[in-house]
């Protein structure tokens, strides 16, 4: 798989998304470091970024249209997701960086009414990914938004994320 360009959007080419998200000053924790839990919150929006379409009037204001929209939006729509499962390795410490971070996610399984999302932390500088910051794996669930009961990819939606599926990473024991 070729990654996309690491530029302000998602690339439209097949293969994994690198999506830049910045690193906040308040990204870090006492040791100068990003703490875990805005790790989770550099991966969800990078999540966002690749699979969640905004409401067409601020596509309309120039808000960026995703590579992989997902057939859910914001509040009031009849699908939603839910996270069933997370997992994150850390490989070394992130510190706060003004160029930001680029995620690299792919989509390493695509279930009946689920998603298992990919993540490779990386910096521009290190464009190969030779040396991750994070490795991680998001499971996303579809779900009727009235009763939670999940439902099921339909045929079209499966064939235009398969474009952005890959292997699945390794993690430790």
């Amino acid at each position: 798989m070729t990654p996309s360009s690491a530029d302000d959007a998602p690339d439209l080419t097949p293969g994994p998304l690198d999506v830049p998200v910045p690193v906040r000053w308040t990204d870090l924790d006492a040791y100068g470091h990003v703490n875990n839990a805005a790790m989770v919150r550099l991966l969800e929006e990078a999540r966002i970024a690749a699979f969640w379409q905004p409401p067409a009037e601020q596509i309309a204001l120039g808000a960026p249209a995703p590579a992989a929209a997902l057939p859910v939006s914001g509040a009031g729509s009849a699908l939603s997701t839910v996270i069933a499962s997370q997992r994150i390795e850390y490989a070394r410490s992130l510190e706060h960086r003004r160029d930001g971070v680029v995620v690299r996610l792919w989509l390493s399984r695509i279930g009946g009414a689920s998603l298992s999302v990919d993540y490779l932390v990386l910096t521009r500088d290190d464009p190969d990914g030779a040396a991750p910051y994070a490795r991680a794996r998001t499971v996303v669930v579809l779900i009727d938004a009235e009763t939670g009961a999940p439902v099921r990819l339909e045929s079209g939606t499966r064939e235009m994320l398969a474009r952005f599926q890959g292997e699945p990473l390794s993690f430790r024991d």
